[in-house]
């Protein structure tokens, strides 16, 4: 039986889908596999579905140096207790520190090191020093890493060209669960509008807000459901027609996909979204921005629409023509999309064979 311990520095919004997604094992291969899990204590619940005895959880209240001492505290705690066969680290600072954790264990433990970023940071929108600073990071630690999974070909690419070197990595889309067919509501107006996700700078909420309060048409609505997570606070202004939602659970979230007529995705970056995965498998067509991986899922006037990434005035142009039917016919080609090319099941078997391949 080969142990598997996915570890991350913070879970909230996508990635803790993927954890999910992927902790289904390959059909028929359970009993190959056991899973721990490492992940905040106050986002535990994070991992609903998944049995508490295989989690583990350190105190985080916030991105702060106390937390992530903590957070590699624990890490090394946990390693050497469960030996795990592979080390999953999920995201940026899972990936930084979890692997300095696994060199300095190197004399007791040598796991086999999976990491995947969910969009490195020298992609995000930073300056050209700061983004020096975090390939250079990114180079030296893929010394110690077997595989690095990139979630889009635009990530891949990227990091090729900052000098990660190809044969470290892998493309696996991430994947989503098809869902049953309802049949959308036939209801002339309102147009319901729907964002999920963090409220930080990088999933571009500001860019939201701004175009929404341009938009002069009586017949839309718009919910927020999320928080700010890697920042302290955002300003959820009052505006008619706005309603916003704490982080909900997954079937209040499939509840809220179901009734709306567009997904709105305006991110700075990504790696590869679980969101618009998880609206367009429900038939949802998705307004989103041109940024990194997001072209590859959303098809301009096929899926959805796409408008230039932080440009607050093109889409609140866009908001200004959709219409229901245009936006219902998108919505059929979103789910075959999906159906077709981004399915949970391969995305489990691709990430297992990761698991399973040869070490340097």
């Amino acid at each position: 039986m080969k142990k598997i311990l996915h570890v991350a520095e913070t879970i909230k919004g996508g990635v803790a889908t993927v954890i999910r997604t992927i902790s289904a094992s390959p059909e028929n291969e359970t009993a190959n596999y056991e899973l721990v899990y490492l992940v905040p204590l106050d986002q535990k619940q994070e991992l609903h579905g998944i049995d508490e005895r295989q989690i583990r959880t350190f105190a985080r209240n916030g991105r702060n140096v106390p937390s992530l001492l903590r957070f590699a505290w624990q890490l090394t705690k946990v390693m050497l207790k469960e030996k795990p066969d592979v080390v999953h680290l999920h995201s940026t600072f899972s990936g930084v520190i979890g692997r300095c954790v696994c060199v300095l264990l190197r004399p007791w433990r040598k796991p086999k090191i999976v990491y995947c970023p969910h969009a490195f940071s020298f992609l995000m929108e930073s300056s050209p020093a700061k983004q020096k600073v975090y390939s250079l990071i990114e180079r030296v630690l893929q010394k110690v890493t077997d595989t690095i999974i990139c979630v889009s070909q635009y990530e891949l690419d990227k990091a090729a060209a900052f000098g990660i070197e190809r044969k470290r990595m892998t493309l696996i889309y991430n994947g989503i669960h098809p869902k049953d067919e309802t049949p959308k509501a036939s209801d002339p107006e309102p147009i319901h509008l729907l964002f999920v996700g963090r409220l930080d700078y990088q999933k571009g909420f500001d860019v939201l807000l701004k175009a929404y309060a341009k938009v002069q048409r009586r017949d839309l609505k718009l919910t927020v459901v999320g928080s700010a997570v890697n920042e302290d606070s955002v300003e959820c202004p009052p505006m008619e027609s706005v309603e916003y939602l704490p982080w909900v659970t997954p079937s209040e979230v499939q509840a809220l996909y179901q009734k709306a007529d567009a997904l709105i995705v305006p991110s700075r970056w990504e790696g590869f979204a679980m969101v618009p995965l998880e609206g367009m498998a429900l038939g949802l067509p998705v307004i989103a921005s041109d940024c990194t991986s997001l072209p590859e899922l959303v098809s301009h006037g096929v899926s959805g629409y796409v408008f230039p990434t932080g440009d607050h005035q093109a889409l609140a142009d866009r908001l200004m023509k959709i219409q229901k039917p245009a936006l219902q016919a998108l919505g059929i080609e979103s789910r075959r999309i999906v159906r077709e090319r981004f399915s949970a099941a391969l995305m489990i078997r691709q990430t297992y064979d990761v698991y399973c391949a040869p070490t340097y």
